[in-house]
């Protein structure tokens, strides 16, 4: 491969990636529904032609966004899942985890908000990119409270499936209101654990 090749090559990544952080942030405001490709442009700050030189629509450019985030999310929480701690432990550390990257990083914020815009449009039933986005996390943490209550940890009893969507719900409304005001002051984490933990 030739020098200027090369070069052409990184220069291309370093766009794509520039692109694909920009439009995080812009289908975390405006969804993939309300997306418009002119006004993806410009928010972008490039012109519609150029985006068009990478991504052959905004559902190719919001599927590449969106699925790097579900392959590491996915990998992480399974392995909480799986560790040989106790599900109180478990659940302590998820929420630590999610209250530190939220305030830490807009991205993260943005990454929990990107499919919940197209929610209040195309539902949150199956077959929707909301369920389908959040079933993973929501069945994930709910096996999490199931082997806490089967193992008489003090969890609160109710239907697990049912308590991890309380838990996400809690966390969608503070990363979209993170992304909507730049504020999170009416938020405390530590309802997280006290929603699904006794006596925290």
């Amino acid at each position: 491969m030739g020098r200027n090749q090369e070069l052409n090559q990184m220069m291309r990544k370093k766009r794509m990636e520039e692109i694909e952080e920009g439009a995080l942030y812009y289908f975390a405001k405006y969804g993939l529904a309300g997306a418009k490709i002119s006004d993806l442009a410009k928010y972008l700050g490039i012109s519609q032609g150029l985006l068009y030189r990478y991504y052959a629509s905004k559902e190719e450019l919001f599927k590449v966004v969106s699925s790097k985030w579900i392959q590491n999310r996915d990998t992480n929480f399974q392995g909480l899942v799986d560790a040989p701690i106790s599900s109180v432990e478990k659940i302590k550390f998820l929420t630590k985890h999610v209250e530190t990257s939220i305030k830490a990083d807009k991205k993260f914020a943005s990454f929990f908000t990107i499919f919940e815009n197209d929610s209040l449009t195309a539902g949150t039933h199956p077959g929707t990119k909301f369920y389908d986005w959040s079933q993973e996390p929501t069945t994930m943490l709910a096996n999490i409270i199931r082997q806490g209550q089967e193992s008489h940890e003090p969890i609160h009893e109710g239907n697990p499936y049912q308590m991890a969507v309380g838990y996400w719900g809690f966390v969608f409304a503070a990363s979209h209101n993170y992304i909507s005001t730049d504020h999170l002051d009416w938020y405390d984490f530590t309802m997280l654990n006290r929603m699904l933990i006794k006596n925290v």
